[in-house]
């Protein structure tokens, strides 16, 4: 990731971690697969509509499979291994183009943060953001991270309430989308932790997402933590 414009990876992770209560995150080293003298045949192709480079996503995950055999061969203690990228994707001939794409029997994706920028195709030329498209690359970011990664737990779309976990198919849906989990995803995140429930504490998860919504300015984000905190807190105290 090393547009100008590209969100902070260190931010998206952070921002994260609340969600996988008794997981650990970290950052892997970085990977250069348009590199050809490096990794061969990468199935580049030139975007008929935006006239931008685009990668083959099973190169890419075909490329994090062996990087998690590598780095993790001895770590029994590892779940998935995901890749992010400013570039863009695509999963085959037939396809424009994919945000993301999981394998979820090898616990690994990859996910393109390029069409997120709203200057896309043309971001490149724009210069650094200003702080308003900055924060709306970041908050799209986070939500596109934080909702593959429940896939990859198992969660599938909701249906039943307005979720982080929603389907989404433009942009004006995508921004629609909050930075929470309606009830039943809750729960169902709950159950997925596994043995880490005892880590499964609610206040603390939200206190520590509604500190990370108000360092990052989001407000409405801030505004429905503080509020549901306040119900949380009122009720455990009756």
């Amino acid at each position: 990731m090393n547009s100008s414009r590209a969100p902070s990876l260190e931010t998206i992770c952070e921002f994260s971690r609340p969600f996988f209560p008794g997981c650990q995150i970290e950052i892997l080293p970085r990977i250069d697969f348009t590199d050809f003298s490096k990794h061969g045949q990468n199935g580049m192709r030139i975007n008929p509509y935006t006239k931008q480079p685009q990668y083959l996503t099973s190169f890419i995950i075909g490329h994090l499979k062996k990087m998690k055999r590598r780095e993790r061969k001895h770590d029994r203690q590892e779940l998935f291994c995901i890749g992010v990228t400013m570039a863009d994707i695509y999963p085959g001939s037939n396809w424009n183009f994919v945000y993301g794409l999981a394998s979820i029997d090898d616990g690994i994706g990859i996910y393109s943060f390029s069409r997120l920028d709203p200057l896309f195709p043309n971001a490149e030329m724009a210069g650094p953001c200003t702080d308003e498209v900055r924060i709306l690359i970041l908050k799209r970011s986070i939500s596109v991270f934080v909702h593959e990664v429940i896939h990859l737990f198992g969660v599938e779309h909701c249906i039943y309430y307005l979720c982080m976990m929603n389907g989404t198919e433009t942009e004006e849906e995508m921004d629609g989308q909050p930075l929470y989990l309606c009830p039943i995803c809750l729960r169902k995140m709950y159950s997925a932790i596994g043995k880490e429930k005892k880590h499964f504490n609610v206040i603390q998860m939200y206190t520590k997402i509604l500190e990370l919504c108000k360092s990052l300015h989001f407000k409405d984000e801030s505004a429905w933590y503080e509020n549901r905190l306040n119900l949380l807190n009122i009720t455990a105290n009756n």
